[in-house]
């Protein structure tokens, strides 16, 4: 298996067809992940930190507003607690969301979801953002999962991977206005 970290749309397809493990989580259009990514034209595969993080609960956030307020693709989230746990954090934050619950981090490291260390911890980026979140209302809670595990978002379109986005630090999201266009 290639590393995910340098491995090509390509080889990633080919890890998510051969993924054939049942996914567990609620509203999943899917049983598969090749089902799940294939399930309309363009879908995004978005992977959160722990559902008490303060970012976590900020980008959720933001993507609902952004999801009701402008054209955007379908977005499944990821997540490490359990389907319980995923199900109170949504109805809270995105109403009806689809999820994968995810405690194991096998798509996490499928996808090459990276690890929270060394300078990463001292990014004055994260810092700013979680103040803005802060400000927002967010706060970070119960850890629920590993907290060192940071996010990811992938766009699939028609099943093929066309953009993908690791987090460097905490609270770094991509750009979700130009992701939409």
């Amino acid at each position: 298996m290639p590393d995910p970290l340098t491995a090509t749309p390509a080889q990633i397809e080919q890890q998510v067809a051969a993924y054939t493990t049942p996914l567990i989580g609620a509203r999943l259009p899917a049983s598969t992940l090749s089902g799940v990514l294939t399930s309309q034209k363009m879908v995004i595969l978005h992977f959160l930190r722990h559902l008490g993080c303060i970012f976590c609960k900020h980008s959720v956030t933001e993507l609902h507003k952004l999801s009701t307020t402008m054209k955007f693709p379908p977005i499944v989230f990821v997540h490490q607690s359990d389907v319980a746990k995923g199900e109170e954090f949504f109805d809270e934050y995105f109403p009806g969301a689809p999820h994968i619950s995810d405690p194991s981090l096998a798509l996490y490291e499928l996808f090459g979801i990276q690890r929270l260390g060394g300078l990463q911890t001292i990014n004055p980026q994260m810092y700013l953002i979680g103040l803005q979140s802060l400000l927002k209302g967010n706060r970070t809670t119960e850890i629920l999962g590993d907290a060192m595990v940071l996010s990811g978002t992938f766009l699939f379109n028609n099943g093929r991977l066309v953009w993908s986005h690791r987090a460097k630090f905490a609270g770094d999201d991509p750009n979700w206005k130009k992701l939409a266009s």
